[in-house]
């Protein structure tokens, strides 16, 4: 079997409610959101389907700089080569370019699809093999008014969400701690919180609210300062009990390499297009366990097709301390029906072939606003 054509398509998708809904973190707010969505097919006439959900104030690239090293290196690189043989795929990627994390996760993630619909097993039995059928999840809470924010905190306890994590970042440290205590007096002591402030702390702020966060009983304190700030981070790190979870830090498998040498990081969060598709996803769960550090799969606001993908991983984690995020289920609009699969708060692991989803083509087409195809007239010769 062959890679015979890759279709890139920029895809904008807006939020549930539309205008009157919107995201907002302390970096800002937005009300589309932009993804790039990638099939590949085989000349067995296989599709696999991959995803990479860029937000430019979080990633190293967004949707225009992923879509044209897609389209201009990544897909020619993989033409004619065989979906299986990943190791070789990954070669021809990183001999295109040597960055694009993301860009080159959508690509492996379409290659798991395929080897699954191939062969007729879920991608999980390609991942390690199935661990568990249930992954319990944690729902996410944006920035708002604070009686919004502790009512929306309420209504995910009430759908039997046992995990909240709530964006800070409010522009005023004092507000932050008002929000934490706040929300931990709202639903209780049995009702696990974290938070994530995306990067909106100086070094010495971020120090400045451990204390708060350690009489709230904060489970994880994900991304305080900057993303390039490792040295930030291994002080807060070494700061506090609480599991220190970068996100914006960890873009590559270079960037989990420095993170662990910089002792920056006691909790992992991996995601489909971090650090680079479920192959590097794996590596990282591996490294992971060398050292010690525990592993959480989170999401980005995605569409089905990544949620369902980080579910198959999910799914493997030899132990899960931490409940894992598919935050986009519940969030936008879709590509694809996902409706049953989230019961008290848990997704229930598909068994179907690939990521066990069927996107549905005449809404991605509906969403997407321009298609890019790469097929063996434009493939790299080697």
């Amino acid at each position: 079997m062959k890679i015979t054509k890759v279709e890139i398509m920029a895809t904008d998708v807006p939020f549930k409610g539309h205008q009157e809904n919107v995201g907002e973190i302390a970096l800002g707010k937005w009300r589309c959101c932009r993804f790039v969505v990638v099939t590949v097919q085989s000349d067995e006439g296989f599709v696999g389907h991959g995803e990479s959900a860029p937000f430019a104030r979080l990633s190293q690239l967004g949707q225009k700089p992923i879509v044209d090293v897609l389209t201009d290196y990544l897909a020619p690189a993989v033409i004619g080569l065989d979906p299986f043989q990943l190791e070789a795929v990954w070669r021809a990627m990183d001999r295109a370019t040597p960055y694009a994390a993301q860009a080159k996760g959508a690509i492996d993630m379409a290659l798991y699809d395929i080897m699954g619909k191939k062969t007729g097993m879920p991608a999980y039995n390609f991942l390690g093999g199935l661990v568990r059928r249930e992954i319990p999840l944690q729902a996410i809470v944006t920035i708002d008014t604070l009686d919004n924010m502790k009512q929306a905190s309420l209504e995910w306890v009430d759908r039997g969400f046992g995990t909240i994590r709530i964006k800070l970042g409010l522009g005023d440290l004092n507000k932050d701690c008002r929000l934490v205590r706040e929300i931990r007096k709202a639903v209780g002591d049995g009702i696990k919180i974290r938070v994530d402030p995306n990067q909106a702390y100086s070094v010495k702020e971020a120090l400045k609210m451990i204390p708060v966060l350690e009489e709230n009983d904060i489970e994880i304190y994900e991304q305080p300062v900057a993303w390039d700030d490792l040295e930030g981070l291994a002080r807060i790190n070494a700061a506090t009990h609480i599991p220190v979870m970068p996100h914006e830090s960890m873009s590559s498998i270079q960037d989990v390499k420095a993170l662990i040498s910089h002792k920056a990081v006691s909790l992992f969060s991996l995601k489909t297009d971090r650090p680079g598709g479920l192959t590097k996803a794996r590596m990282t769960r591996d490294l992971s366990e060398l050292y010690y550090i525990p592993c959480v799969v989170m999401s980005s606001v995605e569409l089905t097709v990544s949620t369902f993908a980080s579910i198959q991983f999910a799914a493997t984690l030899k132990d899960m301390p931490f409940a894992c995020e598919a935050s986009g289920v519940y969030e936008i609009e879709d590509i694809a029906d996902s409706a049953g699969r989230i019961v008290n708060g848990s997704f229930i692991v598909p068994d179907g072939p690939g990521f066990g989803v069927e996107v549905d083509e005449d809404r991605l087409r509906y969403y997407t606003k321009q298609t890019w195809v790469c097929d063996e007239s434009c493939a790299v010769q080697d």
